[in-house]
């Protein structure tokens, strides 16, 4: 075959996977904002620039912190987003896509070059052009990253991989130029000062950059092979680094970040490290062998792991994956290029799926770590094929590659159209994941913001209030169910239940607060004055009151519940004597809080009273 032929082919190629990932992916552009979108950006103001400009654009990363270094670059690139199309879901998911198919083009250019600088694999030529266009190909198109593209706010995850593999990429390079040449400080340069900054500014995970390339270093080589391409600073380089960042975040968190975030969540940090290492087969299982069913948007029915053999399968698991470390070191000589994407699925989840206060499992963690699962399958099924002693083991091959990504695009088209109809998709992922208590929460929602469930629609209402119900009895510590009940049954002329109240009253004082929590005061406070009918004054002021007094959540919230009581008692039952017992209140949980101390101080007209509230 001639040079300019294979190119052809090669170009072909590329053009029918960009064109089979945009088919798949395209149904899924025309969903709404989702999950953690609300907050990053539908609420976020400081991105809804009116004016392009340094100092606009300086203002947006000032919105909700997104995380300990605030992740500017992913911000910015919201702020411009929002300048240039507006609050359009379609436009913020279309450009994900853009930088999903870029980050494809360079994962192909990744394992070329990592099959090209790793000493002593035995790598053809034809290997080395096919393997990474398929690897690339079967990446794109992998249902498991379907989520990343089409949650708007998880860009996050697609710059910093990015910007990641540009790094991986130009260490790469560098490892592939003779020793001494000076060039290869230029690719040096370019992916540790310039990449890797910009990896870890769009999110955390860039981070990891160094055990990345320690598993390159480490796992690619050959005893066999005497004169390694390697440079002498590299391991060096990535060791040193590694405490560097660690101090440089215990800093920046505090001594007593890792309790204080725990103290937020069901669940304890020996939980959570025996859930991670069952969530991790899970992983491995739906990168290698995907279950359309077990996907999901939300995974918060994922049960936990409260003891060793609680379940029993969590042993099994710990074990399973303390033989495959020492399998992966044992066997790195023989099999380095499994062994090498074994690790780097590991590596990827060595930050997001070990001791941090995460939730427990959530499917785009796996963007970058599933490159290694994809490979690593992609080299053995290729070696094993080879080994065939058939006059069709070309063709063998070929049907084998293209079937493969035919089954992954099937299934990813599927999972985009449920996610470009928020009412049936939300539908199936309840009916899917039936003990998720956001998957029940947010079919109620789909119903109720499509129309159904008024006080003449009995059969949508059973419906929803179902999905609610059942939202609060999968998760004892999930607060949306019942205040939807209630919101809902306001709006539709339905009674409020007695039990609503006091389920929801029970644990906004003595449940743990996640983040999505923290807006639960003014989510309260909103229905309750555009419907003051909704509930009795008692009611109202006793769900304030309830969060107010739970202890377990920071002293700013606490007053944030005891402020929202205030202006509900001024606007709504027009006491301003009882407002202002409640922002005394407040003041004295949050005394340095400017904006409560003006709000307590336009009061003073009134005369001293004895019971600052009712």
């Amino acid at each position: 075959m001639t040079h300019s032929l294979l190119i052809l082919r090669q170009i072909s190629a590329w053009i029918t996977i960009l064109a089979l990932t945009l088919t798949v992916m395209l149904p899924g552009l025309h969903g709404e904002f989702i999950f953690d979108d609300n907050p990053n950006i539908v609420d976020n103001s400081a991105i809804q620039l009116e004016t392009l400009n340094l100092d606009s654009l300086h203002a947006s990363i000032s919105g909700p912190t997104a995380g300990p270094l605030g992740r500017p670059i992913s911000v910015i690139s919201f702020a411009l987003t929002y300048y240039f199309f507006g609050l359009d879901p379609f436009a913020f998911k279309a450009i994900n896509l853009a930088i999903h198919a870029i980050n494809g083009l360079l994962v192909a250019w990744l394992v070329k070059l990592l099959l090209r600088v790793s000493p002593g694999i035995q790598a053809s030529e034809k290997t080395i052009v096919w393997l990474p266009i398929w690897v690339a190909a079967a990446w794109l198109i992998h249902p498991i990253n379907v989520i990343t593209v089409m949650l708007a706010v998880q860009r996050m995850a697609l710059l910093s991989g990015m910007f990641l593999l540009l790094a991986l990429i130009c260490q790469l390079k560098a490892m592939s130029m003779p020793q001494g040449e000076k060039k290869s400080w230029a690719w040096v340069a370019a992916g540790w000062l310039l990449f890797w900054p910009l990896s870890i500014l769009s999110k955390e995970t860039g981070l990891l950059f160094p055990l990345y390339s320690l598993a390159i270093m480490l796992l690619l080589r050959s005893p066999s092979v005497t004169t390694l391409r390697r440079p002498s600073w590299a391991i060096p380089a990535s060791l040193l680094s590694l405490p560097i960042i660690a101090i440089t975040m215990l800093i920046i968190l505090g001594g007593n970040w890792l309790e204080s975030a725990y103290a937020m969540r069901p669940f304890t940090l020996s939980e959570r490290l025996l859930t991670e290492a069952r969530v991790l087969w899970f992983y491995a299982a739906q990168i290698i062998t995907p279950n359309y069913a077990s996907f999901g948007l939300y995974l918060d029915d994922f049960s936990l792991s409260t003891g060793i053999l609680q379940p029993p399968t969590t042993l099994l698991s710990v074990i399973g994956w303390g033989a495959t470390i020492l399998g992966i070191w044992l066997f790195r000589n023989r099999q380095p290029l499994l062994c090498f994407g074994v690790a780097w699925f590991l590596v990827g989840h060595s930050l997001e799926s070990t001791f941090l206060p995460l939730e427990i499992a959530q499917e785009y963690r796996n963007y970058i770590p599933s490159i290694g699962l994809v490979f690593a399958v992609g080299h053995l099924g290729l070696a094993t094929l080879q080994k065939l002693d058939s006059d069709y083991r070309p063709l063998t091959i070929r049907m084998l590659a293209v079937t493969s990504i035919l089954v992954l695009a099937l299934f990813t088209w599927l999972r985009a159209g449920q996610m470009g109809n928020p009412l049936l998709g939300t539908q199936m992922e309840a009916t899917r994941h039936p003990q998720s208590a956001r998957a029940n929460h947010a079919a109620a929602l789909a119903l109720i913001k499509a129309g159904y469930g008024g006080a003449s629609d009995p059969i949508a209402g059973n419906n929803i209030r179902f999905y609610l119900q059942q939202s609060e009895m999968a998760d004892p510590s999930f607060k949306f169910g019942y205040l939807g009940l209630i919101v809902w049954s306001c709006g539709s002329g339905r009674p409020v239940e007695k039990q609503w109240l006091d389920g929801l009253s029970d644990r906004l004082e003595h449940t743990p607060f996640a983040p999505k929590d923290y807006a639960l005061p003014d989510l309260l406070f909103k229905p309750l004055i555009s419907m003051p009918k909704c509930l009795s004054r008692e009611d109202a002021t006793k769900l304030f009151v309830a969060g107010a007094n739970n202890p377990s959540i920071r002293k700013s919230l606490r007053a944030r519940f005891l402020e929202t009581a205030a202006d509900y008692e001024l606007l709504a039952s027009a006491d301003p004597h009882a407002a202002q017992g409640y922002l005394e209140m407040a003041l004295a949980l949050s005394p340095d809080n400017p904006e409560l101390r003006r709000k307590l101080e336009s009061f003073d007209f009134l005369k001293p009273h004895k019971n600052k509230a009712p």
